[in-house]
This record gives C-alpha cells, structure tokens and sequence, in this order.
C-alpha cells in the first residue's frame, strides 16, 4: 500500500495538450474515483502513473518517493482494464499465478497467495474452471485477483465495470467496494458513469479537458459542488439564472421570473447575476396554496411529462413564468399515484438545498 502524489503533471503530443498541471494527493489505503467524459485525460493519468507513457512534465510520488524513472514492472502496480485480457489456456488458478510466476515466486507460496485471493473474491471453488466457463461478473473477479494476488502498493482500475450490464454492473459496485475495503490497497478508478464514481469511492476527483476541476468527498461533492459544469456532471439537475434582489444574514432572494423569486444560502450581491442549482429530489409536493404562491419558496407548475423510473417517478413541470423542472418523487412520497400530464402541483424547496453560483 502506498500514498500516491501527482505534482503539475503534464503530457502533450506535439502542440496538443492531454494533461494541464494535474495536481493529485491519495491517501494510504484510500479509493479515489477519477471522473470525466470521454477524452478529457483520465486514461493517459492512469497510464502515467502505471509507467506506460511517460509524462512531459510534473512529478509522480509513491510514498514520497518519485517513480518516473521506474519501468512499468517495477512499480509494483495492479491493473484491471475494461477489457479483462484473461489466457482463455490457462484455468482460474493459472490465470491468478501468472505474475507471481513472472516473479519467480515459490510454487508452495504462489498456491498459498492464489488460494488467499480466491477467497478474497469469493471464487474459491472456481480454481479449475476455464475463463469460457466463467460469467462476465466473476471473469471481471479473476481479473481483480490476478491484480491483487502480487500484493500491488497501488490498484489501478480502468472502466472496469464497462463491460457489463446493469444489473451485474450494480452486484460488482458492491463487491468492488468490499474487496477494496478488505484488501486496504490504495485505489483509483477511471470512469465515466458518475454513479460509479460516487457509490464505489472514499474521495471523487472530476476532470475536464486534461484538468482536475474539483475533487471532494462524494455526498458533499453531489450537494455542494463549487461550480455549474460540475454540478450538470454529477447527475441530474435544475441550473435557474437570475439576479438577486437581497442579502442578508447569509440568505439571498434571487428573482428567477417576473413573478417568482426563490431564497437561498449563501452569499452574494445584492443585484449581481447567480445560477441556482437544484437537485430534483430536492422539491417536495405539498398542497396546492389557495392563492399566489403559498409562501417563500412554494409555487404552482403543470406536469409537462412523467417518467417512472421503478423507485422513483421523474416529472417534467412547467413553472411560472415558462420555468421548465425536473422533479424526482420517489413512489412513497406520493402516497398513491403520480401526478398526470396537464395535472397542477405545488412545489416547495428549502432554501439550504439550493447552491448558489455566482
């Protein structure tokens, strides 16, 4: 296990720039999730840190101590890819020892470790069976041991989960998380499916354009990013221009329409031009008011459309002044039947759920 730091990390091809300065810290036995769309760096910073390309620029640190003019075998790393390249002549078994082998590890000790890492993964009976045997979700295993069996200071997993479909997808997230966890090897995993980055992760880093742009804690990250773009990445939500109208007291009032204006926490100057962002589960449906609005943070809106979604229904309302919504209701909070289309509902959000960006 080791604490992995990137400083200033670049690379470029000719006059194309891949990675901008990337500034990195994981903790000691911690799991970092490196997120981004596609072609924004994330792959290249894996492969700087395995060794396989090296960077123009920057620093990489294992345990203080600088890698870059290590070879990829020496690093003493563990890679699983999307794809899981398993030797489809070799069974379970051979195909865990293989790099044990490569380092000349003692056939009684390479049993012992391949045995270990079986059982790590739950697959201890699946020895002697052929990859072509094995399903996607415990070929993806095998993969995972095979990293894992050489006792590897850090693990690098890329797209590792893309190769599957959902409902595996969902399964692995969870065995993914324990067998890290157990393990204790510091981890980063590249991907694009912020789902996967939040439910899998101790810390989220997200990247644009070969640059970190924010890294924190998943469920703060989610709640409170520091930007817009970060905001839209993370899921689903309601980005609302306006211009505030008061501040005071660490709450602003924000007119987001002629006739609707929103409170909020946070800070701001009076007349300065915001984007609240709002979770869709955010909203809550309440009675409709008798007249106007109903209070600080009510309004009326009419379901444009309604997606149900298993455990939760997803509705498209159209606010005043021509505001278009996403609405997320799990199906106890309605307590009966969605709303329909063309039905009116009242929606209400607490000012502390609202980021403010300037």
């Amino acid at each position: 296990m080791a604490r992995l730091d990137l400083q200033d990390l670049c690379f470029s091809v000719g006059a194309l720039e891949i990675l901008r300065h990337v500034d990195l810290s994981v903790e000691d036995g911690k799991c970092l999730a490196l997120l981004g769309p596609s072609g924004c760096g994330k792959s290249t910073t894996l492969r700087c840190i395995a060794g396989f390309v090296r960077p123009t620029g920057g620093s990489i640190s294992f345990d203080g101590q600088s890698v870059l003019g290590l070879p990829p075998h020496r690093r003493n790393v563990g890679l699983v890819f999307q794809d899981y390249a398993l030797f489809p002549h070799m069974n379970v078994a051979e195909n865990i020892a293989y790099g044990l082998r490569r380092r000349g590890v003692p056939a009684a000790e390479r049993g012992a470790r391949v045995a270990e890492a079986l059982a790590l993964v739950r697959l201890d009976d699946f020895g002697d069976r052929m990859p072509g045997q094995l399903s996607g979700g415990q070929q993806q295993r095998v993969a995972l041991a095979r990293a894992l069996v050489i006792r590897p200071s850090l693990l690098l997993l890329d797209e590792p989960l893309g190769a599957l479909d959902r409902r595996l997808r969902d399964q692995m997230q969870v065995e993914l998380k324990r067998i890290q966890r157990e393990a204790g090897i510091t981890t980063i995993i590249v991907t694009h499916d912020q789902e996967e980055a939040l439910s899998l992760s101790d810390r989220v880093a997200v990247m644009s354009e070969g640059r970190i742009t924010e890294t924190g804690r998943p469920g703060a990250l989610y709640r409170r990013p520091g930007s817009r773009e970060v905001m839209e990445f993370l899921g689903v939500s309601n980005l609302l221009a306006g211009r505030v109208e008061h501040a005071a007291a660490g709450q602003i009032r924000v007119r987001v329409g002629p006739s609707l204006a929103l409170r909020a926490a946070g800070a701001a100057a009076a007349g300065s031009a915001v984007h609240l962002g709002i979770r869709p589960e955010s909203f809550a449906m309440v009675a409709a008011p008798s007249s106007g609005e109903g209070g600080a943070n009510t309004f009326l809106g009419q379901v444009t459309e309604s997606v149900y979604k298993g455990s939760h229904v997803e509705l498209y309302v159209q606010g005043p002044d021509g505001l278009r919504i996403i609405v997320q209701q799990r199906g106890e909070a309605l307590a009966g039947a969605a709303p329909e289309i063309g039905q009116q509902v009242a929606l209400t959000i607490d000012p502390e759920a609202i980021v403010v960006f300037e």
